[in-house]
């Protein structure tokens, strides 16, 4: 039979074996919720970086969208004067009235005496635009009229935002006398056939 003392001691020793192995527990755990606090800390860092992130790139995209959106809308209203959609008379003529002003100086004068519009039909090679017959007549200077026709060979142009022309013929009228060369002032008069462009209406007139 075992005695008191030695059942003691196994007592005491299962206890002790228990207790180490409790402290060791929790030590463990008590390490891994400290990973775990750590962890949470920074996913929380990182997800209020990746937060920032989104909102700076969702500003800085949205800011491009606004950009992209702003040049279309100009660029719309840019090809609109270039060929407008129909054949636009009033704004035509205000183009040409504008021109002649600008450029119509004492000594070196453009004047238009007349403008008539023809009947606007579809191109045969592209259907989808119409060009609008135009004829004027003009007393202008030679420099002048080699402006006035150098301006509607640039026309169409994004650069110059006119609408979209060109000429047919020139017909030339001097004065009595015939045309002076040397006098870069003397007056001639032109009669120009001309087209102006525009989109075809989808809905036949």
């Amino acid at each position: 039979m075992q005695s008191p003392l030695r059942i003691s001691n196994i007592t005491f020793a299962l206890a002790l074996i228990l207790l180490t192995a409790s402290a060791v527990y929790g030590v463990f755990q008590f390490r891994g919720l400290q990973g775990y606090k750590q962890a949470l800390v920074q996913s929380e860092e990182s997800v209020q970086k990746l937060g920032g992130v989104f909102t700076s790139e969702k500003k800085n995209y949205q800011t491009l969208a606004d950009e992209r959106a702003k040049k279309q809308a100009e660029l719309g209203k840019k090809l609109l004067t270039i060929l407008p959609p129909d054949e636009n008379y009033t704004d035509l003529t205000r183009q040409f009235d504008n021109y002649f002003a600008d450029h119509d100086r004492p000594g070196n004068p453009i004047l238009q005496s007349s403008l008539r519009f023809g009947k606007g039909t579809p191109m045969q090679d592209i259907p989808d635009v119409s060009m609008l017959q135009v004829s004027m007549n003009l007393e202008a200077t030679r420099d002048n009229f080699l402006k006035f026709l150098q301006y509607v060979s640039n026309s169409g142009s994004l650069d110059t935002i006119t609408r979209l022309m060109d000429i047919n013929s020139v017909q030339l009228n001097f004065p009595e006398g015939g045309e002076v060369v040397q006098d870069l002032g003397q007056k001639i008069n032109f009669t120009v056939d001309m087209n102006a462009y525009y989109l075809t209406p989808k809905v036949p007139r």
